[in-house]
């Protein structure tokens, strides 16, 4: 699964593409959020003709509203979102999410559907099947993670692309764990620090497999 799968060579003509990658920020004993921690190592960086723009939010409510209003500015030709999760020995690939809110009762959209499925092509994303620490998920829970995703899915579908009418800008949520983690996931040799090649891992992870 890579960034340059997700945006499905949808990026300008004569210009790279823009996708907005999000992470979140360090939240009660968790002093360094691994997804915060990624994110904010590959801003600016260029995989596959696409430009990386990173934003950390809070896990908070406000700090997903932030994440939608951004989403929703446009201009973007993908949308990635990373998230901790200790218990994802590596990196898990969100397939939907949920319409629930992490803080209140009630739906995230009252309007929208129960379930809505990623606008990524699934079936471009070819994971390694012999790699345990890469997995699928149908469930990114019943927190920030789920409500972050769902209110990007649910706003890709309200607000379609102006360049491609009908076309759905492409978005997945990406769980990882400890950036150790991460480096046995992709399997990234090295002797550099250990935050530099879980970063490492992560990119090469999200180039096109060879």
């Amino acid at each position: 699964m890579r960034l340059a799968l997700l945006a499905l060579a949808l990026w300008p003509e004569g210009g790279l593409a823009a996708i907005l990658l999000t992470g979140y920020n360090p939240w009660g004993n968790l002093t360094q959020n691994p997804s915060g921690e990624v994110a904010a190592a590959l801003n600016g960086s260029i995989v596959e003709q696409l430009v990386v723009h990173s934003l950390r939010v809070d896990v908070t409510e406000l700090g997903v509203l932030e994440a939608q209003d951004v989403v929703e500015r446009g201009g973007w030709d993908a949308v990635v979102h990373l998230g901790f999760e200790d218990e994802a020995k590596g990196l898990k690939l969100e397939t939907m999410a949920a319409n629930v809110r992490a803080l209140h009762k009630g739906k995230v959209a009252p309007e929208g559907p129960q379930l809505l499925p990623t606008t990524s092509d699934l079936g471009a994303v070819a994971l390694n099947t012999q790699n345990p620490h890469e997995l699928w998920s149908r469930d990114a829970g019943n927190f920030f993670c789920n409500e972050i995703y769902y209110r990007t899915l649910y706003s890709i579908r309200e607000h379609r692309r102006l360049r491609c009418p009908g076309a759905l800008i492409p978005s997945i949520f990406i769980h990882v764990s400890l950036l150790s983690d991460i480096i046995k996931a992709s399997g990234c040799p090295g002797i550099r620090p250990q935050p530099a090649r879980a970063v490492d891992g992560l990119r090469r992870w999200l180039h096109i497999y060879g």
